[in-house]
C-alpha cells in the first residue's frame, strides 16, 4: 500500500446535529434538548406511525428512530407521562438547518462546505489553523458557535478526508461528542467495529459479506482486493478501499462551478405516492392519477422539456396475491400536457386493471425529455389554435403558481377526500411542513 503521503492529507470536520427534529423541537419549547424524552411522530391519530425523531434520553428508553408509537404506548406510566409526542414541522427545521449553515460559513467560505442531508454537513479546515487554532479548539468554537446561535447540539468527526471523519463521527464521535481519526489511526480506532456500522453498508451488503466470512471493518479491509472486486464490482473496491480509509473524493470544489448552469438534463421526470388507504374505486384511482400527471408536466414544463414516453407503476395492497404492474409506451409526439399524459397514462391502466382491485401505490413518470423549442406539433385531427391556446394557459397557470405558491390554482376535484394532492401540499419531504405560524424562535 502507499504511504499517507500519496493520500489527501486536509482537515475535514463532519458535523452532525443531535437528534436533530427532537432537538429542534426541544429548542422552539425551551426545554433542554439532552434530558427532556421527546419524540416526533408522522401521525399522532395511528399507533403504527413511524418516530421520526427521538432525543438523547428517550433512545435511552430504548425508543429510537424508526420506532413505532405503539413502542412508546407500550412504556410504563411513569415514563410515558414525561414523554413528550409532536408531529413533525418540517419547514421549521429546514429554517433551522439553513441557520446551523449559516454558521459553519462563519468558519470556511461556500466551496468548502458540503451539505450532506438536513443535518450533516462537511467543512474543510485546511488552512484554518492559525485563526482558529488546532482540530480540537476548532471543533469546540464551533460547537459552541452553533450551540449558542441555533440552540443545536453537534458531534464533530475530523479526518484527512470525507470518509474518515464520516467514520469517525459514526463510530467515536456520537458519544465522545468530538473524535478524530488519522490514516495511521485507521487499523486501532476502526477496524473493531461490526462491518454494518460502515458508512455505504446496508443490510444487503452486510449479509453479502458476512456470507464470505467477513464481520467486522478490519475483516474487510483484510479481504483480498480481487474477490470484493469480482463478487460486488467497482462498489467492492470502494469498500476495500474505504476500510483502509483511502478515499479521493474532493470536499472542496471550484467556486466558479457554484454559478454554471447544469451541464446535463434531467432525462425522465416522476412522482410516485403511497395512499393512506386502499383505494378500489376508479374514479378515485383516476383523480390521484390525473394529479401525478399534473404534477410531472409541470415540473417538466418548468425545466422548459417535452417528453416522448410515459410510464405507469401500480402496487397492490399486500393482502393480495398480485404485486402489481408497470407499464410504458411511447407517445405519438412529445409533450408536458396533463391531459395528454393522463390520456395515455389511462390506456396502460384501463386493460390491466381488474375492477375494485386494492391500490397502495401509483406512480406517473415522462421519460426521453427533449429541449422545447417553442414550436407547435401541427395535427390534423385537432383543433391547432385550441392546443395553442391551452399551451399558454398552462404556462400562465405555472407563472402563478411559481409566484405565489405551489397549488396557488389547481383543478377543483383536488378538494376532495380522496385527493392526495390536497394532503401533499401541506407536506414537505413527506411530513408535515408545519402550520404557516409556527415562529422559530
Amino acid at each position: 500500500m502507499s504511504s499517507d503521503a500519496d493520500f489527501p492529507n486536509q482537515r475535514i470536520f463532519c458535523v452532525d446535529s443531535v437528534s436533530f427534529y427532537a432537538s429542534c423541537e426541544c429548542h422552539y419549547r425551551n426545554l433542554p434538548p439532552l434530558t427532556t424524552k421527546l419524540a416526533v411522530v408522522s401521525d399522532l391519530k395511528r399507533s403504527g406511525s413511524v418516530i421520526l425523531a427521538a432525543s438523547p434520553a428517550l433512545k435511552a428508553l430504548g425508543i429510537k428512530t424508526a420506532s413505532r408509537l405503539y413502542q412508546i404506548e407500550q412504556l410504563p406510566y411513569k415514563e410515558r407521562k414525561q414523554i413528550h409526542l409532536v408531529e413533525p414541522r418540517m419547514l421549521c427545521y429546514m429554517k433551522t438547518s439553513i441557520r446551523v449553515l449559516d454558521v459553519l460559513h462563519q468558519f470556511g467560505p461556500p466551496e468548502a462546505i458540503r451539505v450532506y442531508s438536513i443535518d450533516e454537513s462537511f467543512i474543510d479546515m485546511t488552512g484554518t489553523e492559525h485563526l482558529f487554532g488546532t482540530d480540537f479548539e476548532a471543533a469546540n468554537q464551533l460547537q459552541s458557535a452553533i450551540l449558542e446561535q441555533t440552540g443545536i447540539h453537534v458531534r464533530i468527526g475530523i479526518g484527512p478526508n470525507n470518509v474518515i471523519a464520516k467514520l469517525a463521527l459514526d463510530l467515536l464521535g456520537k458519544k465522545q461528542g468530538i473524535a478524530r481519526c488519522g490514516y495511521a489511526d485507521v487499523p486501532r480506532l476502526l477496524h473493531d467495529f461490526p462491518v454494518r456500522k460502515m458508512w455505504g453498508i446496508g443490510h444487503q451488503m452486510e449479509h453479502h459479506l458476512n456470507q464470505l466470512g467477513i464481520e467486522t471493518i478490519g475483516d474487510l479491509a483484510a479481504a483480498p482486493l480481487e474477490t470484493l472486486h469480482e463478487r460486488f464490482g467497482v462498489i467492492g473496491a470502494e469498500l476495500w478501499h474505504h476500510a483502509w480509509g483511502i478515499d479521493q473524493s474532493p470536499t472542496t470544489i471550484d467556486p466558479t462551478a457554484l454559478f454554471r448552469p447544469a451541464s446535463s438534463r434531467q432525462k425522465t421526470v416522476g412522482h410516485g405516492v403511497t395512499l393512506m388507504r386502499d383505494y378500489y374505486e376508479y374514479d378515485q384511482i383516476r383523480l390521484v392519477l390525473s394529479e401525478l400527471a399534473s404534477d410531472v408536466a409541470a415540473r417538466v414544463r418548468f425545466s422548459n422539456q417535452l417528453g416522448w414516453t410515459v410510464h405507469l407503476g401500480v402496487r397492490y395492497s399486500r393482502h393480495i396475491v398480485r404485486a402489481g404492474f408497470s407499464k410504458q409506451l411511447r407517445l405519438p409526439y412529445p409533450t408536458s400536457d396533463e391531459r395528454i399524459i393522463l390520456r395515455h397514462i389511462l390506456q396502460l391502466f384501463e386493460p390491466n386493471w381488474l375492477e375494485h382491485e386494492p391500490i397502495r401505490f401509483l406512480s406517473v413518470s415522462l421519460g426521453q425529455l427533449v429541449p422545447d423549442q417553442g414550436a407547435l406539433q401541427l395535427s390534423l385531427f385537432e383543433d391547432n389554435t385550441r392546443v395553442w391556446k391551452r399551451k399558454r394557459l398552462l404556462k400562465a397557470i405555472d407563472h402563478v403558481n411559481v409566484r405565489y405558491g405551489k397549488g396557488t390554482i389547481r383543478l377543483a376535484v383536488s378538494f376532495l377526500d380522496t385527493s392526495v394532492a390536497k394532503r401533499r401540499l401541506r407536506f414537505v419531504g413527506g411530513h408535515p411542513g408545519g402550520d404557516g405560524n409556527d415562529t422559530v424562535s
